[in-house]
């Protein structure tokens, strides 16, 4: 039986918010109130006749207070899957595969989940043009950058992510200075061509 939901927090659905981000623009921000209204209109009119509510869109993006496990419906996934210059949501899934190397014999792609990892082990970036960093897992999705060349970011500062995935960019949350000043509430790392490398250890 074909799924007609699929859970919020699922990486195929993390995916499709990236590309909605890069379609309207948005990496750099943390989403307000009045951009889920701006964004609800870019969807009205890129995919006319097929509407969806600011509520929605916030439910999608974890702005309203919902369970992450919570469903979003296989229409609402469709919408967007065409916003963000897809088919529908089976293309988008499509490509997605493609990029992990699921369904395939040949691995092209790669994946660290911060829940996966031990306090005190180590992630290794790359992203274009010749950054790279060594970031250390404190705990609680939060990451503390030990080593770090080419980039804006500093030894020290710390963030939070859940996901480093090949060929994606990296979004972070609450970029934060050793003093405990917030930088950036949503950084972007690699937005052309996203992360190159992506190893653990």
């Amino acid at each position: 039986m074909a799924k007609t939901s699929v859970p919020r927090n699922d990486k195929t659905v993390d995916f499709l918010r990236q590309k909605i981000r890069e379609t309207s623009e948005l990496q750099d921000k943390t989403l307000g109130p009045q951009d889920f209204g701006v964004l609800q209109k870019l969807v009205s009119q890129k995919v006319p006749g097929r509407p969806l509510n600011d509520k929605t869109l916030r439910r999608l993006f974890g702005y309203d207070k919902t369970d992450e496990n919570s469903l979003v419906r296989l229409e609402t996934l469709d919408i967007l899957s065409q916003y963000v210059g897809f088919e529908n949501w089976n293309d988008l899934l499509e490509n997605f595969r493609l990029m992990s190397g699921e369904g395939s014999g040949d691995f092209v792609g790669e994946e660290i989940c911060a829940d996966n990892l031990a306090v005190g082990e180590t992630v290794y970036i790359e992203w274009n043009p010749n950054r790279k960093s060594v970031l250390k897992y404190l705990g609680n999705q939060r990451f503390e950058i030990a080593e770090t060349e080419n980039s804006k970011w500093q030894v020290g500062d710390t963030f939070l992510c859940k996901h480093f995935i090949l060929g994606m960019p990296l979004h972070v949350d609450n970029l934060t200075d050793k003093s405990g000043k917030i930088k950036s509430k949503g950084f972007v790392v690699g937005k052309m061509g996203g992360l190159t490398i992506v190893k653990q250890g």
